[in-house]
């Protein structure tokens, strides 16, 4: 499909309570989206219903006549790979400063030509959000986690677009954490504190996301990951989580991959030039980024970088992976300076995930052979010693 002009796509569903066709509208919408430096500029089709068309009273034939719609230029750009060449004439379109004045002119004479197009179902779309928006109960909470002496949650509140990160004490902190724990709430129960109010934060941006919200093992810190223009390339901020006040310079232009090493201590993963996260770094805190060790980098571009913590929070996993194949380094909290070491080695065509539990790691691992993966554990203090807890079964489904 090419970018400039409409594409109708002549579509009618049967509605299973009545014998009269269901009428799909197209609304159009133009949406940019880039992933390890692709982008695409596609359009995205929302089908409408309605059990009849007087309902939809603008047709294309009366305003089309009006509003032409904005045809997108074509400019040759000759792109060449592993001897491979391809013409992309909307190239020009890539803008990941977004702030190019004529990709940014022709997108909004997009916008325009679409809210022109579509302006005789503007009520039916406020009819339709409403009851959708009706359905959903706007002032809630997510799932308390238990960290500590804390219970950590999101709260939405009616009206807002964006959550509130809140966090509450725990009543009986000599009692350990249990899944059966229950967060107290009324009028007798600890007091909430909200740590961060995306909605605040949101009101001085067009576009504003947290990607990663992490707290510090001593529950002192928050690191959090921001994008404020929507192309995923994050800023990180360190504040404390009684006061909201800055700690250190933020770290610019990285991914949203971040965890705690410590209580002083942050890894995280920055990109290269085709937005591949490929360096996993140490951070120090009041220690300037230019001066952050590098603690592994992915040369293959083939392959791209990921960060999780343990379940136990005691190691970090870092991993590479490509289409088939991953492997995986982790990281002893405790000791960050001891830097990464190789947990699984990499083979092509193996694919691993990786848990840790008491004094051993669990590693599933999966292959073409080993298609419905088997369960392997491996002790702590000797990774070589390897041992097989549930072995592959042989079947026809794969999973």
């Amino acid at each position: 499909m090419g970018i400039g002009g409409p594409f109708h796509l002549p579509l009618v569903f049967l509605n299973s309570t009545t014998p009269r066709p269901l009428k799909l509208f197209p609304l159009l919408l133009l949406h940019t989206h880039h992933h390890h430096g692709a982008f695409s500029s596609t359009r995205r089709r929302i089908f409408v219903s309605a059990q009849s068309s007087s309902e939809l009273t603008m047709s294309a034939t009366t305003f089309q006549d009006s509003m032409t719609p904005p045809v997108a230029k074509k400019v040759k750009h000759v792109m060449e790979m592993f001897g491979d060449i391809r013409i992309d004439d909307y190239y020009w379109l890539r803008d990941d400063s977004r702030s190019n004045p004529e990709v940014l002119s022709y997108l909004q004479e997009e916008n325009a030509y679409t809210d022109f197009f579509m302006s005789g179902t503007k009520h039916l779309e406020d009819e339709i959000y409403a009851e959708m928006r009706g359905r959903i109960k706007e002032d809630d909470i997510s799932a308390p986690i238990r960290r500590g002496s804390y219970y950590y949650y999101k709260r939405t509140l009616e009206g807002k677009e964006y959550v509130q990160h809140c966090r509450r004490p725990v009543c009986d902190n000599g009692v350990p954490p249990s899944v059966y724990d229950i967060m107290p709430t009324g009028p007798d129960a600890p007091p909430e504190h909200v740590i961060l109010d995306e909605n605040i934060k949101a009101q001085e941006h067009a576009y504003y996301s947290i990607g990663a919200f992490k707290v510090s093992p001593n529950n002192k810190l928050i690191a959090y990951a921001e994008d404020t223009k929507g192309d995923e390339i994050y800023t990180v901020y360190v504040i404390d989580a009684e006061t909201q006040a800055p700690v250190g310079k933020p770290l610019v232009g990285v991914t949203s991959y971040l965890e705690w090493a410590g209580d002083e201590v942050l890894v995280y993963i920055s990109m290269d030039e085709v937005f591949r996260p490929d360096k996993v770094w140490l951070h120090k805190l009041v220690i300037d980024q230019s001066n952050d060790l590098c603690l592994y980098h992915e040369k293959d571009n083939m392959f791209s970088l990921n960060l999780k913590a343990s379940e136990s929070k005691h190691f970090l996993f870092i991993s590479s992976k490509s289409k088939i194949t991953r492997f995986v380094f982790y990281l002893d909290t405790s000791k960050p300076e001891n830097g990464l070491v190789l947990l699984v080695p990499c083979v092509e065509g193996i694919d691993i995930s990786v848990s840790h539990r008491g004094n051993h790691f669990f590693i599933k691992r999966r292959s073409e052979e080993i298609f419905n993966s088997e369960l392997l554990a491996s002790p702590v203090d000797n990774i070589s010693a390897t041992t097989v807890l549930l072995p592959h079964r042989q079947g026809n489904a794969k999973f």
